[in-house]
């Protein structure tokens, strides 16, 4: 009664302990095994192999009794120190060595045969049997355990052993067992006899504690599952021990006692690696620190406050290749271990603890009891390796009760890296900038060209396509391969051997399926009847191209439980997929059992060195041929190496990530939307890819379609392709394919026997420009807003948003096209309270940017070799010609007849003048006039170079009718310099630039000419902005600053402001960049120069400017450099103070000739001009989005109404049909009825699905399911309904035979009745027929009807689909009867006839029949 007492004492502890350590807790702790014998599980490692005197290593290789221990007196110990009284059943292991005497080994835990085995060495003899003098250290009868553990009254048993498989096995996990059946908490389970009460949650949380590190994957595991049973069903027997009159059943000879408890295998001393992992102590110490963790967590107690790190240091491309280490392929254990290496811990920089690796090939380091914080960081080092850069240190984290696993690898100082790395999907060579379009402009260039008719006769089975080429598989009647090369035009470059293919199994095929592998070996297999009990294999073949042609091999071929799906019987390799090199690759395969539910499994092989390394079986959930077919196709996923698509033509496709774990279900990644048979997968603009074909309703091939699969497969967004959809057809097999060079993309498509093509190559694509709006407004006419504005693009997404005091208050979705637009909305629909003001914007999103376009040129005012044009962009929102282009026309030298034509022109946004002559501003001739600068507030500042007209003119473009006026106070000089009472203002200048940064503005002057401070080609920079926000546009003193340059060799400086200082750039041809003359620079504002062309870092970059044009961002992260060569150079700024630090993200080969002046307009376009014209490109960007801002004085004042307290959606449901549309805007219910804003945002959460315009109206675009939401404006209430999208249904039925729903037939005659179902396109084509009077008219569900004898009937169509109807009167007047044609054969109308097959068939039948032993023929 006291032991059943203090069990239910340790559960009750268990759930409400408040102690918060183990005081009064017994722990029984038992360290499996005990000697240094045969019994005690020694293996070989590298360094401590068998000796050959006892045919086992030294005590410092592995035994299981030795690392069992350390285990266990480091659990002990930590116990002890947590306040629990531990009692151990061995605290040593020995005697060694461990020798032979009189040819056997001496047991020395007991004599059997009472006879002393070695009498020098003192044995007692003890109850029955003579006993080792140190038997108590050691190797003790587990009955005398037990009874130890039931003399103690414990609380907690913990056996602590490893597990054993065949040897060299990866097999690896924990398994927890405990006394008792597995149904432990079953009626008939009896508490003591058979199972203790809380032995299952104890086994369970060291189960969950010893996982963690194979998680982690420091410990490499086979399988990650809970593992935990009871030891009667595990060992499958059991027997009593009885102890003080109690008899307890078991199986496990140390359980057999009355303590709440478990045996742990932690791991399997037979996988190898794991067995040199046990050879460090430390390693161990943490294996009892898990069962520290589980017993603490177990009792409530109080946690550990320190935390601990677990890691290796490995080689990081140099593989094991030992007879002593088997490895898991793909997996830590595959690296060499860095023996020797020293590994040192730092905390905030500071070393706080180092680690010395041993030699015992395992790479183990550990640290212990570490302040928790996220700011470590590892180093480590090793002879013959390299140091570790300062970006490889591991930083990491260090959490209190908790382990961080860390693995550091280290480079081999001989290891030279491969010239060729090969992936499965490699990038094809296109421009670093391009991305991925929104739509592909294409052409076909053919549709349904013949395949050769080699496989005229066969069924193909897969298409492949690499390097212009197809390889087809295909299957004759008698299953027979076929494998070629064909072209894009269906003609066979070369047959390839297969008849060294072979399979067994009556419904197997000797060539099932083919595929590349990384390197571009084509690889196949068969499909074979395969078993649990291996019987027959799984062929693997591959196949190379020598100068002689192909040659073909079995390459390898393999039978185990794995490639079975661990099914009995099953069939495997009807699909498969391949990833990575020949040598180094995993593959995945389907296994289908031959049992009647048609499960399939994923039979997994890794492939190193060229050989199969390892199989393992995946178990995914609900795929049968039931329910995917028998078409299903496997191809690598292009997203991650270890993941694969599995397609078929009656499910959408998943892709699934392996689990390197048998048994365990593979990951789903994701669920296309949609079923296509047979997509392949390619890289464009470095996203991942898919062509798939196109199916309709009916499962009929309407073409191909491309789909961006980068951010997984259930999230496929449909990439619009023009002229890719073909007229529905059959197809039993189809596939697409994807060609990609530079930017154009051409699509194949393999329907059966005929192939399709279509390109965009020379055809023109959309230049997309960065989408931008203009000339917002806003009126009030009585109560209701009139929003307008006009934009430059369509935009695929657009919302006015309301600010309130600068904070967002609401959005309202419009719909923007490119130019003008209005939108109302009622004072009362406005966000917001009654009385709130709004400032607003109109938020524009349009297609992606893929490729760099001009979007527009004007070319007219080049006029003659010498004429130039310069711009400027006003970029503010606030000003009246915001967004408009000023382009400043030197017509011609000033001595030529064009100079009087040279002024200002003004562009709108779509670079269309808004003028008819030049603006002059008053000037009578400008000299050279050159580059202009903008201020915040539309002011031009217009640079002239000629001595004789120098200085900057400043003009108003509100206004360009008004003069002129001259920025530089003082008399112009003959040298071109401004003097205003003896000082020095301004000189002739080839460019200025205006930089803002709220009231501070400055101008920023290339000089010419030195006089007084004035710097012979400087930069000059004046403070023209005002603290009062003012803004000065006349200069009478020096400048406020000057700034002496070097190299400026040109003197044509083009000069741009920023917060750090400025950017100077020169006119140079490519190459002629140099230390005198250098296309540019940056200089602080303290005059440092921090950035040169001819410098180390950029001189290979910026080898010249062609004519001086460049751009530099609004937020100063980005600059667009014109190079040498009519190209922009792109390059990323990060600033180190006031250092530019320029990475070159990529190159754009323009064509623009001498581009002089470049600006960024307020969406990003760049606004270019030089000597060809001006122009207007975009660059590149996934995200093309802009905020236009309507100027802060067009406020707009919510009206208050009544104010909305709740919205739904009265219905969870809809139902669209394709290509039609439904309203759902009726379906929205607010709370009050009366509420006055009723404005709704939808949404639909799969727009490739459904689309929904602002105003709620759905138009389903393809089969499937998709969330709609609909948000209030006012309060943000929501609401979803789930919306189906139907196939098309039958509106209706229409016979189109006969005259007026009158038709006249013969009889014996047959007539197809033509009809049409409304619409043409409906999904249900199918019809029910019926005849008023059988006797007379017959009629078939083909349509088809048979005039029987005279008279009349009545012939009615049904659809299936609706049950619509249609008539027609059908007389049958003429011809001969079927019972007249019945006689004159000599046939009996009433008796049976039967066709030759010898089924029995009526008097329609037409055709050879038999009766009674005669045959006749019926037409």
């Amino acid at each position: 009664m006291k032991k059943i007492f203090m069990i239910l004492a340790a559960a009750l502890l268990c759930m409400s302990m408040s102690a918060k350590d183990l005081t009064g807790i017994k722990i029984y702790v038992n360290p499996g095994h005990g000697s240094f014998g045969p019994n005690d599980r020694p293996m070989a490692t590298i360094p401590y192999p068998n000796l050959p005197t006892t045919g086992m290593p030294d005590t410092c290789g592995f035994y299981e009794s030795n690392t069992n221990l350390w285990k266990c007196m480091y659990l002990g110990a930590k116990l002890e120190a947590a306040g629990a009284e531990v009692v151990y059943s061995r605290t040593q292991s020995g005697p060694w060595p461990y020798e032979m005497k009189n040819g056997d080994y001496p047991d020395y835990t007991y004599n059997k045969g009472g006879s002393i085995a070695d009498p020098t060495i003192g044995w007692q003899y003890t109850d029955g049997y003579y006993a080792h003098p140190d038997y108590e250290k050691y190797n003790r009868s587990l009955s005398e355990i037990c009874r130890e553990v039931e003399e103690n009254n414990v609380d907690y048993f913990i056996s602590v052993h490893s597990n054993a498989n065949s040897e060299g096995s990866t097999a690896n996990f924990p398994l927890m067992l405990y006394r008792g059946p597995d149904n432990y908490g079953s009626a008939n389970s009896v508490d003591g006899a058979e199972y203790v009460q809380g032995s299952y949650e104890k086994a369970k949380l060291a189960n969950e504690e010893k996982l963690k590190i194979m998680k982690a994957g420091i410990d490499v595991a086979s399988s990650t599952a809970l593992n935990i049973r009871g030891d009667w069903n595990f060992y499958g027997s059991s027997s009593n021990l009885t102890i003080n009159g109690k008899t307890y059943k078991g199986y496990l000879g140390v359980m057999k006692h009355g303590a709440s408890g478990f045996l742990s295998e932690g791991y399997f001393h037979t996988c190898q690696p794991a067995r040199h992992r046990a050879l460090n102590q430390d390693y161990c110490h943490m294996e009892g620190l898990d069962y520290y963790r589980a017993i603490i967590n177990y009792y409530g107690a109080d946690k550990e406050t320190t935390g601990y790190i677990v890691g290796t240091v490995k080689d990081q491309y140099n593989k094991m290749n030992h007879s002593l280490f088997t490895y898991t392929p793909k997996t830590n254990d595959q690296w060499v271990p860095c023996n020797g290496a020293e590994v040192v811990l730092k905390k905030a920089g500071v070393e706080v603890a180092r680690y010395q690796v041993d030699n015992n090939y395992n790479g183990i380091f550990v640290f212990e009891g570490l302040e928790p914080g996220d700011d470590y960081t590892l180093d480590a080092t090793c002879p013959g390796y390299h140091p570790l850069a300062q970006d490889q240190k591991v930083a990491l984290t260090v959490k209190a009760n908790e382990t961080t696993y860390p693995m550091i690898y280290l480079t081999d100082t001989a290891y030279v890296p491969p010239t060729i790395i090969y992936t499965n999907y490699p990038n094809p060579e296109q421009p670093a900038y391009l991305g991925v379009p929104s739509v592909f402009e294409m052409e076909q260039a053919y549709v349904d060209k013949d395949m050769d008719v080699l496989f005229a006769d066969k069924t193909i089975r897969r298409v492949l396509y690499r390097d212009g080429m197809m390889y087809v598989l295909a299957v004759d009647a008698e299953k027979n391969p076929t494998l070629a090369v064909v072209n894009e035009y269906g003609v066979v470059e070369a047959e390839l051997p297969t008849d060294f293919c072979t399979c067994v199994g009556a419904e197997g095929l000797k060539l099932s399926d083919i595929a590349f592998t990384a390197e571009g070996v084509l690889v196949g297999c068969n499909k074979e009847a395969v078993s649990f009990t291996p019987s027959n294999k799984w062929n693997l073949y591959k196949w190379e191209k020598t100068a002689e042609g192909w040659t073909g091999a079995l390459w390898q071929a393999h039978a185990n439980n794995e490639t079975a799906g661990n099914y009995n019987n099953a069939y495997v390799g009807n699909t498969f997929a391949y990833s990575g090199t020949l040598t180094d690759g995993t593959i995945a395969a389907t296994t289908v059992t031959t049992g009647s539910s048609k499960a399939v499994r994923f039979a997994i092989y890794s492939i190193s060195d060229g050989m199969v390394a390892g199989a393992l079986r995946n178990q995914p959930n609900g795929v049968t041929e039931l329910t995917h077919g028998t078409d299903m196709k496997m191809v690598v996923s292009p997203r991650d190496s270890m993941s694969f698509i599995l397609s078929s033509s009656l499910t959408p496709a998943i892709e699934w990530q392996i689990v390197a774990t048998t048994k365990a279900a593979p990951t789903i990644v994701g669920t296309m939307p949609f079923v296509s048979h047979t997509p392949n997968y390619f890289k464009y603009a470095g996203k991942a890819m898919m062509a798939a074909p196109t199916v309709d309703a009916e499962g009929k091939n309407t073409g191909v379609a491309v789909y961006d699969i980068t951010a997984g497969v259930d999230k496929a967004q449909l990439i619009k392709t023009t002229n890719t959809t073909l007229e529905a057809s059959e197809a039993t097999y189809t596939a697409a394919f994807a060609q990609v060079k530079d930017a154009d993309l051409t699509l194949y498509l393999v329907a059966d026997n005929t192939v399709s093509k279509f390109t965009t190559v020379g055809v023109a694509q959309p230049v997309v420009p960065a989408i931008v709006a203009y000339d917002l407004n806003v009126t009030n006419n009585g109560g209701v807003y009139t929003f307008s504005y006009n934009a430059n693009s369509d935009a695929k997404a657009a919302a006015l948003v309301f600010y309130k005091e600068g904070v967002e208050a609401g959005r309202v979705v419009v719909d923007v096209k490119k130019g003008a637009n209005t939108f109302e909305l009622a004072a009362d629909m406005l966000p917001g309270e009654g009385g709130d003001i709004f400032t607003w914007a109109l938020d524009l999103t349009g297609d992606a940017i893929a490729n760099f376009g001009i979007v527009a040129s004007e070319k007219s005012l080049i006029e003659s070799s010498t004429s130039r044009l310069f711009n400027a962009v006003n970029t503010n929102p606030e000003t009246e010609t915001f967004g408009k282009i000023y382009v400043m026309h030197r017509a011609g030298s000033s001595t030529s007849a064009n100079a009087p034509k040279s002024g200002i022109w003004e562009f709108d946004q779509n670079l269309a003048k808004t003028h008819t002559e030049v603006y002059k501003g008053g000037v009578a001739k400008f000299g050279n006039p050159t580059r202009m600068g903008m201020d915040r507030e539309g002011y031009l500042y217009i640079a002239d170079w000629a001595d004789g007209n120098s200085g900057i003119y400043v003009a108003n473009t509100a206004d360009l009718t008004q003069n002129f006026t001259q920025f530089f106070a003082g008399a112009r000089q003959s040298s071109g310099a401004f003097s205003n009472n003896g000082v020095y203002t301004g000189s002739s200048t080839p460019g200025c630039y205006v930089y803002h940064n709220g009231n501070e503005v400055k101008l920023f002057v290339y000089n010419e000419d030195q006089a007084g401070t004035l710097p012979k080609n400087g930069v000059a920079v004046y403070n023209i902005g005002q603290e009062d926000g003012s803004i000065l546009r006349a200069w009478e003193t020096a400048p406020s600053a000057v700034y002496t340059l070097t190299g400026q060799g040109n003197t044509e400086g083009n000069v741009w402001g920023t917060s750090h200082g400025f950017f100077v750039s020169q006119v140079r041809e490519e190459g002629q960049s140099n230390a005198s003359a250098t296309a540019l620079k940056f200089y602080s504002n303290d005059g440092t120069e921090q950035m040169s062309a001819v410098s180390e870092e950029y001189k290979d970059i910026i080898t010249g400017s062609n004519a001086g044009g460049y751009a530099v961002s609004a937020d100063e992260s980005t600059l667009v450099f014109n190079g040498g060569s009519q190209e922009f150079l792109v390059f990323d700024i990060a600033w180190e103070g006031d250092k530019p630090v320029m990475t070159l993200k990529y190159t754009i080969n323009h064509g623009i000739a001498k581009i002089r002046q470049m600006n960024w307009d307020y969406a990003g376009n760049i606004v270019c001009t030089g000597d060809a014209g001006v122009f207007v490109v975009t660059l590149p960007k996934e995200v093309n989005n802009t905020v236009v801002p309507a100027k802060k004085a067009l406020t707009v004042a919510k009206v208050q109404g009544v104010a909305v307290t709740g919205m739904e959606l009265s219905a969870e449901t809809a139902t669209v049909e394709i290509d039609a549309t439904l309203d759902l805007s009726d379906l929205v219910v607010f709370t009050p009825a009366d509420a006055t804003n009723k404005m709704v945002t939808w949404k639909s959460e799969d727009e490739t699905v459904a689309t929904i315009t602002a105003e709620g109206v759905v138009t389903g675009l393809k089969l499937g399911t998709t969330k709609i939401s609909a948000t209030s404006m006012e309060g943000n209430y929501s609401d979803t309904l789930v919306l189906t999208v139907a196939p098309i249904s039958v509106k209706g039925v229409k016979i189109l035979s006969g005259t007026d729903g009158v038709m006249n037939i013969g009889t014996s005659s047959n007539y197809a009745i033509a009809y049409e179902i409304i619409p043409a396109n409906a999904a249900n084509q199918n019809t029910i027929w019926e005849s008023s009077d059988p006797e007379v008219v017959q009629v078939q569900n083909t349509a088809l009807i048979i005039g029987l004898k005279k008279g009349t009937a009545i012939i009615t169509v049904t659809t299936e689909d609706g049950g619509f109807q249609d008539h027609l009167t059908v007389i049958v007047d003429g011809g001969t009867a079927v019972e007249d044609i019945y006689a004159e054969a000599g046939l009996d109308v009433n008796a049976p006839m039967y066709d030759v097959l010898g089924r029995l068939v009526d008097k329609t039948y037409k055709g050879v029949v038999i009766q009674n032993g005669q045959s006749f023929l019926l037409k």
